[in-house]
């Protein structure tokens, strides 16, 4: 009986590849407009306003941020009679009732008769109780960590702009560092949304802010905003990166174009081919495997230059397996 000849399929090639540098250009302009609004969020003391309407000739403001809370007295739109001379003092009235300590006492000097302190202080907590005190102070922590992630971005970023070395070296950084940039924005991603999702939590369970004056502030829509912002900027950039794997021009630029010069024989090699010499379909390559193909030969042997051939058993510049491809 004649026997079977069982031919093996030829190897998955991986195909090499590389981005442009203009997607990382505009991820930078996303990172650092994600930074500023986390920046805005964490240190601009409005997440939350609440109005107190009284009878009387004053109503009394209140902004609440991660870490200060400020309070005015301004006059009642709906006041019948005359404002007296000397308005009353912000300090005795606003602050009536709220223990400051003997540290953190109010600050006086924001603009618009504004009067700030830290916010929530221990005595608060007492008095209202420790969960109010444990979901905000989490909503600042991971406000705050979520600068970790951005400052990681950053720093990847700048080694993809201010990376010298070989061109290949530089491919490969950009054909790498996505994941890095994409991954840490989608944690900031994350700690946003945890950190006004608790912020919203207590803004419609406390009972301090069930007055019909009560608003979530712009502070509050600064840490959405960057939410919004890095998780656009995380998707963009994998959906890039994936693009220009699958050889989009668009995505990976000249590394994704027919390479006129280099074939892929069925052993998985790059081998260079004579000008004007036609390439069958499926041995077509791109330049990003001959970039890589050179870039290994600093690595192992020189893969292009047929030396691996003649100890292969091959003729020149082929191995045993490659003819009759």
């Amino acid at each position: 009986m004649p026997a079977h000849v069982h031919h093996s399929a030829p190897p998955r090639i991986k195909r090499p590849y590389t981005m442009r540098k203009s997607p990382y250009l505009v991820s930078l302009i996303f990172l650092l407009a994600a930074t500023t609004l986390t920046l805005l969020n964490i240190y601009v003391p409005s997440l939350l306003h609440v109005i107190s309407r009284n009878p009387g000739p004053t109503q009394f403001e209140t902004r609440y941020g991660l870490y200060r809370r400020c309070t005015r007295s301004t006059p009642s739109p709906n006041a019948a009679f005359l404002q007296p001379s000397h308005p009353p003092l912000v300090s005795d009235q606003v602050f009536s009732g709220w223990e400051l300590g003997p540290v953190n006492g109010p600050v006086y000097g924001e603009g618009d008769g504004w009067v700030c302190q830290a916010f929530p202080t221990r005595s608060e907590c007492q008095q209202f109780g420790e969960k109010f005190c444990v979901l905000w102070s989490t909503a600042g922590y991971s406000a705050q960590l979520s600068l970790v992630p951005c400052l990681a971005s950053l720093i990847s970023l700048l080694f993809i702009f201010l990376h010298r070395g070989q061109r290949t070296a530089r491919a490969k950084a950009r054909r790498q560092q996505w994941k890095l940039v994409s991954g840490t924005m989608l944690i900031h991603c994350i700690l946003q949304i945890l950190s006004f999702a608790l912020i919203l939590h207590v803004f419609r369970t406390d009972e301090r802010f069930e007055t019909k004056g009560s608003h979530l502030d712009q502070s509050f829509y600064y840490g959405v905003s960057s939410a919004i912002v890095s998780g656009a900027m995380a998707l963009l950039l994998t959906f890039t990166a994936l693009a220009a794997r699958a050889g989009k021009p668009w995505a990976a630029g000249k590394s994704a174009k027919h390479a006129k010069r280099h074939r892929r024989t069925r052993s998985g090699r790059v081998i260079a081919v004579p000008p004007g010499t036609e390439i069958p379909p499926e041995e077509v390559v791109t330049v990003g495997e001959v970039r890589a193909a050179q870039e290994a030969v600093g690595e192992t042997t020189g893969l292009l230059s047929g030396h691996e051939g003649e100890v292969a058993g091959g003729r020149g510049g082929e191995r045993a397996t490659d003819g009759g491809v």
